[in-house]
């Protein structure tokens, strides 16, 4: 069995620096924050959770089928939110504009996960990409702020050009992501 979801990586230089800033805050930080790793950024389309072998094999299919005619492109990040609310913040997270291009092949590729027997969560798609996972708030003003300053923040343009099946492996350090199958969009496949 492995731990398993499919996501496209985010590389940002603009959210690096920011973030990297916020990090270094030491009135932010004061808060328990636990930030995600830059090198394994990414906006989450389906968790898969476990599943046996046999099923990545027809994962990496059904990957490639549904993005076969997927060109890569680029949209904005905007801005900074959190969820499930304002008043109960649990995650910080950048916004992304759009990946109205990704929309199709990702339907496509719901149907066929559902098809096949995988089950995942079925709530729509709020592209973003997780920043930090909040512990607690013993400094709220400090949050406020960098809430009301990066609301509107523009991050810049960020490419997207992959999809990617991950296996999650579970460690005491916090997550470690491993790439099993990647699809170049308007590219070859490749696997590592």
């Amino acid at each position: 069995m492995k731990r398993v979801f499919i996501a496209v990586p985010i590389v940002s230089e603009t959210a690096f620096q920011v973030s990297s800033n916020w990090k270094n805050d030491r009135h932010l930080n004061i808060n328990r924050l636990k930030w995600a790793n830059p090198e394994t950024w990414h906006v989450t389309l389906f968790f898969l959770g476990e599943t046996p072998e046999p099923g990545i094999d027809l994962l990496q299919r059904l990957i490639d089928e549904s993005f076969i005619d997927i060109q890569g492109f680029s949209t904005k990040m905007n801005g900074v939110g959190v969820f499930p609310n304002q008043h109960n913040p649990k995650v910080l997270w950048l916004g992304l504009e759009s990946l109205q291009p990704l929309m199709s092949a990702y339907e496509q590729l719901g149907d066929l996960l559902r098809q096949n027997g995988f089950s995942f969560d079925t709530k729509p798609l709020k592209p973003h990409l997780t920043l930090a996972r909040i512990k607690s708030l013993e400094n709220l003003s400090a949050f406020d702020t960098l809430m009301n300053e990066y609301q509107k923040f523009n991050f810049g343009i960020v490419a997207i050009n992959r999809v990617v099946l991950f296996e999650s492996i579970l460690t005491p350090e916090g997550p470690v992501y491993k790439p099993l199958f990647v699809k170049w969009l308007g590219d070859e496949s490749i696997t590592k």
